[in-house]
């Protein structure tokens, strides 16, 4: 049988070309799955949410010798002052004190591990009222959203400090709380405005929308100082009462209650009418600060407190709780304090919110003074005489160069100045070494002694510059006496954003270096209005200052884009908020809210939010206010 030749099969040049684009199909769709399971890994590992940045454009310098401690000047003796304190721990009078668990405060970038603005001023160096950075494009202030609040009794819109909290919660805290199903099945961070009012009502609000996050806390009270977020990221709210009200045995009884983010319930509260202090109105404006699991208050009736709160908080479980033990007072007694606030120039009471460094407290008073506190120990290390009631906190300021801190306040103007008019005295600003009590430098300036519901001078705290800024402090004034028509006089109303262009100056004064007061016009007395000035920080020249006739009760707001530009924010009681270039004083953009705003804002990024009185101004109601920072 003949063998059978084997067929040849010739390949076809078409079929190569099919070869080739599945090969190159298959290769693509390969590159393709890898570049998914990238992306899924790149989103499975992507960055935390950052915690708070105090200096964006820099570096933070180290931190200050773990041996620097306190070592008064001579002309920081409290026994010069006449002051002695005592103490009661658990309901009972000790002789002396220490704290078994020392109490000590990080810097200020440490304070919260929540992003935003969780106490007064930010931390416990008071030294900031807004979180992150700005993106500026056309410097312009625009209006967000708004919501109306109300009143209780005479009580309206939000107050004096009235500074809202601004946090962003993470998912499994947001998962934890009692907030609406809708964020919670967003399953992402939830950065929320809480906003206690003098209405009675806490406000959650969310904050690029101004949707409410949840129903409002309705404590009947009225709330015009600043809340406090517990800054371990425990969804706990510390609020304190402004005005107290009559208890069963008819005495003022006032009260810092602590609510449950969890339950949107109060699981606790401190004060009521103390009996233990030296004055009878009982009242918590400042804003309370946490540091080793331990509250820290001080109070308008005189006593320093420091609470140990043993809090929890499980968020998979969705509990938080607060189990306070060791309640710690401590009263002070001076020289030339009065117990009754309608006799005498000197009372007792700390509207101001207490600051902290390390195991260091410090805070000013109704009575002109102030103090330097160990928290360990009780004892006061330091008095300085500030002359005249200070209701604005100490604002501290780490000096790397020489090892040091220092320390910022302002006075208000209740007592006349021997040299001046019927009804006019000083305010003053001064720069105070805070390991010595030493004097580095102090300023001042005439204003109103005003009446029995306001005075003159400062109520609002300083801000100390960072960034382009660092060689600046700047405070604002109210019922501050003008400069009778010179370069730093303002037009009595703030114009309005069409009427203000880039690059206007004629409202900044950068010429006056020492002090220039102005003097009585013909009738003996003065023009009132707002003031800001900005002082050389090391020597306490003025390197710029704007005069205009609504004054300031809000304190001055500064936010920093990531080259560290300083721009500033400034709320009055005529209702406009105004941005000014910090680093000069030009007016840039000014919005009108309508009416008088006495609070401080809150910044979060971009955003701003403020309430206002509901009172003054070109007549709105009371308000929640968020404005656009572009």
């Amino acid at each position: 049988m003949a063998k059978r030749r084997k067929k040849r099969v010739r390949m076809q040049p078409r079929f190569f070309l099919i070869l080739f684009v599945a090969l190159g199909t298959v290769i693509i769709v390969l590159l393709l799955v890898q570049k998914v399971q990238n992306d899924k890994k790149e989103v499975l590992a992507a960055t935390p949410v950052p915690t708070a940045t105090l200096a964006p454009t820099a570096t933070p310098k180290p931190a200050l010798p773990d041996d620097v401690t306190v070592t008064r000047v001579d002309s920081a003796n409290p026994t010069q002052f006449g002051f002695s304190n005592a103490i009661k721990v658990d309901g009972k009078d000790v002789s002396s004190f220490t704290r078994n668990d020392p109490l000590s405060f990080g810097r200020d970038m440490e304070y919260s591990v929540l992003p935003g603005v969780t106490t007064f001023g930010g931390n416990n160096y008071r030294n900031s009222f807004a979180y992150g950075t700005v993106t500026m494009t056309d410097k312009r202030l625009r209006e967000q959203w708004t919501k109306t609040i109300g009143a209780l009794g005479n009580w309206s819109g939000t107050g004096w400090t009235g500074q809202p909290l601004i946090v962003q919660w993470p998912v499994e805290t947001v998962a934890a709380m009692n907030v609406k199903q809708s964020y919670k099945d967003a399953a992402a961070p939830l950065t929320e405005v809480i906003y206690p009012a003098m209405d009675g009502n806490i406000y959650f609000l969310e904050l690029e929308t101004g949707n409410a996050t949840r129903d409002p806390i309705n404590s009947g009270i009225i709330q015009k100082g600043t809340a406090c977020i517990d800054p371990r990221g425990y969804p706990l709210l510390y609020v304190g009462q402004g005005i107290p009200a009559d208890n069963e045995q008819g005495n003022p009884a006032s009260y810092v209650r602590v609510y449950s983010l969890v339950s949107g319930e109060q699981i606790g509260q401190f004060g009521g009418f103390d009996w233990f202090a030296r004055r009878k109105w009982q009242a918590y404006d400042g804003s309370p600060m946490i540091a080793n699991d331990t509250l820290v208050y001080g109070g308008e009736n005189g006593i320093f407190y420091t609470v140990k709160l043993n809090a929890q908080f499980d968020a998979a479980a969705g509990t938080v709780s607060i189990k306070p033990d060791g309640i710690i007072k401590s009263r002070y007694e001076a020289s030339g304090y009065s117990r009754d606030d309608l006799t005498g120039t000197r009372w007792y009471g700390m509207e101001s919110s207490v600051s902290a460094f390390r195991n260091y407290a410090f805070f000013t008073d109704n009575g002109g003074r102030l103090q330097c506190v160990d928290l360990n120990t009780l004892s006061v290390k330091y008095v300085v005489d500030v002359t005249d009631e200070s209701d604005s906190s100490v604002v501290i300021d780490e000096s790397y160069d020489d090892h040091a801190i220092y320390l910022y306040t302002g006075s208000q103007t209740r007592t006349k100045g021997s040299d001046l008019p019927e009804g006019y005295g000083y305010s003053y600003q001064r720069k105070i070494n805070g390991l010595t009590g030493a004097i580095v430098w102090e300023k001042r300036w005439i204003c109103s002694t005003g009446d029995a519901s306001a005075s003159g001078g400062i109520v609002a705290t300083p801000h100390v510059g960072r960034g382009q800024i660092s060689n600046l402090v700047i405070y604002s004034f109210s019922l501050a006496a003008q400069s009778n028509g010179a370069a730093a006089t303002q037009s009595s109303q703030t114009p309005s954003p069409e009427e203000t262009a880039e690059g206007e100056s004629t409202n900044a004064d950068t010429t006056a270096q020492g002090e220039v007061l102005p003097q009585p016009n013909a009738g003996g007395g003065y023009t009132l209005g707002g003031r800001i000035v900005a002082y050389d920080k090391a020597t306490g020249n003025i390197i710029w200052s704007i005069e205009q006739t609504n004054d300031y009760w809000a304190s001055p707001v500064v936010v920093y884009d990531a080259q560290g530009k300083a721009y500033l924010i400034q709320c009055d009681r005529g209702g406009y908020v105004t941005m000014y270039d910090a680093s000069s004083g030009i007016m840039l953009n000014s919005v009108d809210l309508g009416s008088r705003i006495d609070s401080t804002p809150a910044v979060f990024n971009n955003l701003l939010v403020v309430g206002t009185r509901g009172k003054g101004g070109s007549g709105k109601g009371p308000q929640i206010v968020c404005l656009k920072i572009s």
